[in-house]
């Protein structure tokens, strides 16, 4: 793998996703989609406040629901949604912090002694992401270890 390709990459997944929140944003303030949004308040009887006219703030995208779905308390998950629901984001929250740790050891470790094991700088690799992986460390390194190392404290972390 080149960088232009990472780069690339990363440019695509990052405009995607600000795509999907601009998306998100502004078909959750239109009244026609209520039911997907706003279902359980519907089941239960409650009402939904739209301006019953066209406004143009709808199709402005907002993230003022970032902030306030941040603030919510395990608590007023579970009171609100279920177990299932709670689960389900603590779930998701393990995902990223493990992302995170993960992340941390490949970047702060790994990827600094890929790139200067043995050698002082990359070998002779044609391409220049490869001077960041394994292949970089001679067999039968000591600095194998460390990559083995790092296997064990991102599972301990796992468990």
């Amino acid at each position: 793998m080149n960088a232009e390709s990472l780069a690339v990459s990363a440019c695509i997944n990052i405009g995607l996703a600000f795509l999907i929140l601009t998306l998100f944003s502004i078909l959750r303030k239109q009244p026609s989609n209520a039911p997907i949004y706003y279902a359980r308040r519907l089941s239960q009887h409650r009402r939904v406040s739209f301006h019953s006219r066209f406004a143009f703030w709808r199709l402005l995208p907002s993230i003022g629901w970032i902030r306030r779905a941040l603030a919510v308390t395990e608590e007023e998950i579970l009171d609100t949604c279920g177990l299932d629901v709670l689960i389900f984001i603590r779930l998701f929250k393990f995902g990223i912090n493990f992302f995170l740790v993960c992340s941390m050891v490949g970047l702060l470790l790994l990827l600094p002694l890929n790139y200067t094991a043995g050698h002082g700088g990359p070998s002779g690799h044609s391409h220049f992401m490869d001077a960041f992986t394994i292949s970089n460390i001679n067999n039968g390194s000591k600095w194998l270890w460390v990559h083995c190392l790092c296997l064990y404290v991102v599972s301990c972390y796992g468990l």
